[in-house]
């Protein structure tokens, strides 16, 4: 028969015994804490490396050729593409001269003067930022809208003068192709119940969608956006021959409207290179302009602006802001030195007429100049930048579309 234990033996023990779980139990912490710490570590170095190794530009597609495509960041012009599906771009290594041979551009004139027409020229195949493009033939690739659908057509044949009023759209940031299809035909819907006449409305679609970083992706679609004027200026000037031509633009798409007028009335963009062949005279008062929430300084318009000279040929202009816009309230943020008022926040100051506005970041209703009207949609639009928010609440929008359309005497007025 065992013996009895002595208390204290029996306290000791037990003592003893835990004392031994503790440590067991610490030691597993310990172990579960450096594993912890030490999968970070390799974890943050993975990830450091994998950021290094890629370059930051937007992806197109995920197939093999994307990974073959140019850095964002490069200033080569291009050439357009003979092949529909996998476009060729000009290798940085020889692109110091735009100065490219024409390529033939087969024409197909049968269309009907009597309808409007809804086209699509894109340029979302080319380089995203650009310093210079080909003057014999950028490479736009142009597709018309028909009852089957989205069809290719040849870029002459958007740009045909056959007596049509021609309206030019730039659509804004952050917009996937499939939504520039959609919103250009929405835009559409809203001219047919205006228009008492045909037109041909042209959307010029750039690469503006969304990325995983919203602030560092807002700085590089500025930039993306203000090479496209270089286009909107190409356009403009084989389209010189039409006798009306209106222009539209939202947002970021703003700043390539009055990029590509200042470069067609024969100004100059620091870091771009474009000679226009047109003579300012002959051009005077000749466009119909209409901004949405446009998405530029507004002082750019001004005497010494950076798109200064983009009123030179422009009859009138419409600028619809919204001095309630989140977005544009914070767009400061794209200079943090100059620390720049968005014009679709506050509308523009600078123009003749419209100088005496003291404090540059007020919103308070703005004079009228002799070329331009500007009202602000911040009370029907509210807390938003949604484009179809302006085009289906703001009282103002029946202007712009008159604007564009060339009859503002239907237009009812406005108090």
């Amino acid at each position: 028969m065992n013996a009895p234990l002595n208390p204290a033996a029996a306290q000791a023990s037990m003592s003893k015994d835990l004392d031994k779980r503790t440590r067991a139990k610490s030691t597993n912490f310990e172990r579960i804490w450096i594993s912890l710490h030490f999968g970070l570590l390799v974890l943050s170095s993975l990830i450091a490396w994998n950021s290094a190794s890629i370059p930051t530009a937007k992806s197109k597609s995920s197939s093999p050729q994307s990974a073959k495509k140019p850095f964002r960041y490069i200033s080569s012009p291009f050439l357009a593409s003979s092949n529909d599906q996998e476009p060729h771009e000009t290798p940085s290594s020889v692109a110091s001269d735009c100065q490219c041979s024409p390529s033939s551009i087969k024409t197909n004139l049968g269309l009907d003067p009597q309808n409007s027409d809804v086209w699509e020229l894109s340029s979302r195949h080319l380089a995203e930022k650009f310093n210079c493009i080909n003057p014999n033939d950028p490479g736009l690739r142009a597709q018309r809208h028909t009852q089957s659908g989205w069809q290719s057509e040849d870029l002459q044949n958007a740009l045909v003068d056959d007596g049509k009023l021609v309206i030019l759209y730039v659509h804004g940031n952050f917009m996937e192709r499939n939504n520039a299809l959609d919103r250009v035909l929405i835009l559409n819907n809203y001219l047919q119940q205006r228009s008492n006449r045909p037109y041909r409305l042209l959307m010029l679609s750039w690469p503006s969608t969304r990325e995983p970083h919203p602030l560092r992706d807002v700085y590089e679609n500025a930039e993306s956006a203000e090479s496209q004027a270089l286009l909107v200026a190409w356009l403009l000037e084989r389209l010189s021959n039409h006798s009306e031509v209106s222009l539209l633009g939202f947002s970021f798409g703003s700043r390539a409207v009055t990029g590509g007028l200042h470069l067609n009335a024969g100004g100059t963009i620091p870091g771009f290179r474009y000679q226009t062949n047109s003579t300012w005279e002959s051009l005077e008062n000749r466009y119909r302009v209409a901004l949405v929430a446009p998405a530029l300084d507004r002082d750019w318009l001004a005497n010494q602006g950076r798109h200064s000279r983009s009123l030179e040929t422009v009859s009138g202009l419409v600028n619809l802001y919204n001095s309630k816009d989140p977005i544009l309230r914070r767009f400061r943020f794209i200079d943090r030195l100059s620390r720049p008022v968005a014009a679709g926040f506050a509308g523009f100051i600078g123009l003749p007429g419209i100088e005496g506005v003291s404090n540059p970041r007020a919103t308070e209703p703005l004079v009228n100049s002799s070329k331009i009207r500007q009202f602000d949609c911040g009370s029907a639009v509210g807390t938003t930048h949604s484009e179809k928010s302006y085009y289906g609440q703001c009282q103002y929008f029946s202007l712009v579309l008159d604007h564009l359309l060339g009859q503002e005497a239907n237009a009812q007025p406005i108090e």
